[in-house]
């Protein structure tokens, strides 16, 4: 999915410069533009989101790319940005979850909520609990912010963090 998110997003830059041509490609209000662009494209992909989620992963993702890698290709992270957080399991029953958080974090309590309710067994990594996990996570996602979903498979593992991205996963996953 990587590689076809990729293109998708090299093809969106290229329309929105062609449709931002007279300034030259600036648009304050790109996350908009992109979000309607891709939102077809994307349930062509079974990503399937509203417009709101879309411009509001598109924020995310830029913000996140400024921090942390500057430099790296925005299509690249963007990609990845999206496959890390929605990207379905393969094989769902043979994962292993882990949920880093704190026992006061009121988004973690939220994304507990959903586990119970859901009746998945899920490691519970309480981060000012164990400096171990604490290091981790932040080793991992560069910050110690929760709750931060750990996915473990045979391919690998993905840190999916806000709780609303998590909790949408779980159900999607185990629902």
């Amino acid at each position: 999915m990587r590689p076809q998110l990729t293109e998708l997003f090299n093809e969106t830059a290229k329309a929105h410069h062609n449709a931002f041509a007279a300034t030259d490609g600036a648009d304050p209000d790109w996350p908009i533009w992109y979000a309607e662009y891709l939102q077809p494209r994307t349930a062509a992909l079974g990503l399937e989101f509203t417009k709101s989620e879309l411009v509001d992963c598109l924020m995310k993702a830029e913000l996140e790319r400024s921090a942390r890698a500057p430099d790296a290709p925005w299509p690249e992270y963007y990609a990845d940005f999206f496959v890390e957080r929605f990207a379905a399991a393969k094989a769902p029953n043979t994962d292993k979850l882990a949920l880093y958080m704190t026992p006061y974090c009121p988004f973690c309590h939220r994304v507990r909520d959903a586990i119970d309710r859901l009746g998945i067994e899920v490691e519970m990594r309480d981060i000012f609990a164990d400096r171990a996990d604490r290091d981790a996570l932040v080793a991992a996602r560069g910050r110690a912010t929760v709750p931060v979903l750990r996915i473990t498979t045979e391919d690998g593992e993905r840190w999916m963090p806000e709780s609303r991205d998590i909790i949408r996963y779980l159900n999607k996953t185990y629902g």
